[in-house]
């Protein structure tokens, strides 16, 4: 059992960190909450890959999302509070906004697996994950989809969910509400099979009477307007490499549950409720 720390020793641990934040050159938080016309917003410049990576372990909870963009040196780069980490294959710690891993019970540590080469796992040794979400608010839908995309060229990835939420439409509100009329965007990435694609704002992509050409997703459990991942994709384990083309993933006896549902209406109150 560890001993708890004295307040001396509290004392000097901070002090020892704030020595440290001097002696380095680490990104900067904003002393007050943002608001989300602010982002991106630039907190550091110049800093290295190992800096970053050391400020992501101490501020990864602290409720903003980050992006590192490297610099032509490939050693430095300028880090921003946007909604994502961002996965460019430079060795930058990454982490998605949401994910779905399958649990060890079912899918082995890669180190114990039998497939040659191990598949990859996460920091701690665990099976990598299998269905991702990612969220984009303040960047452009072209770096959105590159990130979506970069997490699909990793094989046991098995389903990627991009949101889009575009700028509220000032000047106009639902009467009954008081929200803002805004556009979203969803996507559904699917390893071998194509894109899919839903507009799922309370206004219609390029309209300005929301009144007169109401937007069709206005309800709760639309058919047409649900995302629906087979859940035994949570449990893609192959036993063999390369992967046989006719393999299936299969859910255990346990799962009576064909699909993880998402309801984008329910998605589309979240985010309208937010920004009110």
């Amino acid at each position: 059992m560890s001993r708890a720390r004295t307040s001396n020793e509290i004392w000097w641990a901070r002090i020892v960190d704030r020595v440290d934040e001097l002696l380095h050159n680490y990104p900067k938080l904003p002393k007050k909450p943002l608001p989300e016309n602010s982002l991106p917003l630039k907190i550091g410049s110049n800093i290295t890959t190992k800096n970053y990576n050391t400020f992501l372990n101490n501020h990864g909870s602290s409720g903003y999302k980050f992006q590192f963009e490297l610099n032509s040196d490939n050693k430095t780069g300028n880090v921003y509070i946007i909604v994502h980490y961002n996965p460019d294959g430079s060795g930058v710690q990454i982490a998605p906004d949401v994910a779905v891993y399958p649990n060890i019970t079912f899918v082995p540590k890669p180190a114990l697996s039998t497939v040659i080469p191990p598949p990859p796992s996460d920091k701690a040794g665990n099976p990598h994950a299998r269905i991702i979400c990612e969220v984009g608010v303040g960047q452009s839908v072209g770096d959105l989809k590159q990130k979506c995309e970069s997490w699909m060229l990793e094989q046991y990835v098995r389903a990627v969910v991009s949101i889009k939420i575009l700028k509220p439409r000032s000047g106009i509100r639902e009467p009954t509400t008081g929200y803002f009329y805004r556009t979203m965007t969803a996507k559904l990435y699917r390893q071998g099979i194509a894109t899919q694609r839903w507009d799922f704002g309370n206004i219609k992509k390029n309209s300005t009477d929301p009144t007169g050409d109401p937007a069709p997703f206005n309800a709760p459990n639309l058919a047409h307007f649900q995302i629906n991942i087979p859940v035994g994709e949570v449990f893609w384990d192959p036993r063999q490499f390369p992967v046989p083309p006719d393999y299936a993933p299969a859910s255990p006896p346990v799962v009576t549950v064909p699909n993880f549902t998402i309801d984008l209406y329910r998605i589309q109150r979240a985010v309208l409720k937010a920004e009110s």
